[in-house]
């Protein structure tokens, strides 16, 4: 009996998210009209990408991680940091999360290995003098751009296949750095899986092959290359929900030594966030 009550809370708590969302999707439908007769010709194009497009950069999961992850380096570096910083992001997709600290006032240049996310991004972005997008491989090295105060690695290592030559040149770069990734249930530092990704999608492996590494290989690298490890596993990151009871991207898990790569073999991403410092570098 007790079981059956329990499934019951269980749907009825699924029901009244879903019913939530319907809601909220007939309110945001009901908006769209009134919307586009206040939008200039480029927003509407990027308001009408965002309503129409569910997959890929478009999916509503992003909204919730970014904001979590936005808040993650104000905890860390504080709102008046970024005046005047130079800014590296990798693995872009939209630049929202670049156009956020360039609105605080960072200069910010954004690197994407894909033409429609570069153009998107600065077609969305293009009232801030202070950000720039530009289409690069990051299987490459991109150490021509220059030099930073610092690098926003979220969402990109689990994409590329040359993880180690990728992390050497953000080092060399930059004295510091703020990564997450997903990652594989091991605590082996030589521990990294290759993979198939979907070319076709616009945030997946652009040449094909992601790959994931254990939590410990990329601890490895960062002080193989004299840089701090600052270790931010917590709750707070967790984010991504499909339903109340279950999160699509996790970082506050336990390792089981297991191999896995997402929830022991079923469920969310098992991810880890850094931030990777130069050790004896001014704060």
């Amino acid at each position: 009996m007790l079981s059956k009550v329990k499934n019951f809370v269980r749907a009825l708590r699924v029901w009244t998210y879903q019913t939530a969302n319907e809601i909220d999707l007939e309110l945001l439908k009901r908006s769209v009209e009134l919307q586009e007769r206040q939008l200039s010709p480029i927003d509407k194009h990027v308001f009408l990408n965002g309503l129409i497009n569910k997959r890929g950069l478009f999916h509503s999961s992003y909204e919730n991680w970014r904001v979590r992850r936005c808040n993650k380096l104000l905890e860390i570096y504080g709102v008046n940091y970024f005046k005047g910083k130079k800014i590296l992001e990798l693995g872009a997709g939209h630049g929202d999360i670049g156009a956020f600290f360039a609105e605080l006032g960072a200069n910010v240049l954004c690197l994407d290995g894909r033409i429609q996310n570069v153009n998107f991004a600065s077609l969305k972005h293009r009232k801030l003098p202070n950000i720039r997008f530009e289409q690069f491989n990051l299987e490459q090295d991109f150490s021509g751009f220059g030099r930073f105060d610092l690098i926003i690695n979220f969402g990109l290592i689990y994409h590329l296949r040359n993880v180690e030559s990728h992390l050497k040149c953000c080092f060399s770069v930059a004295d510091d750095m703020v990564l997450e990734t997903v990652v594989c249930d091991s605590t082996d530092p030589e521990k990294i899986f290759f993979c198939a990704g979907n070319q076709e999608m616009d945030e997946e492996a652009l040449e094909g092959t992601g790959s994931r590494p254990s939590p410990f290989y990329m601890e490895r690298i960062a002080r193989e290359n004299k840089f701090d490890v600052v270790r931010f596993f917590t709750s707070d990151l967790n984010s991504g929900q499909e339903n109340p009871t279950e999160y699509q991207f996790r970082y506050d898990w336990e390792h089981k030594n297991d191999d896995s790569y997402s929830a022991h073999f079923a469920g969310p991403d098992l991810r880890r966030f850094w931030r990777f410092k130069k050790a004896n570098a001014a704060s």
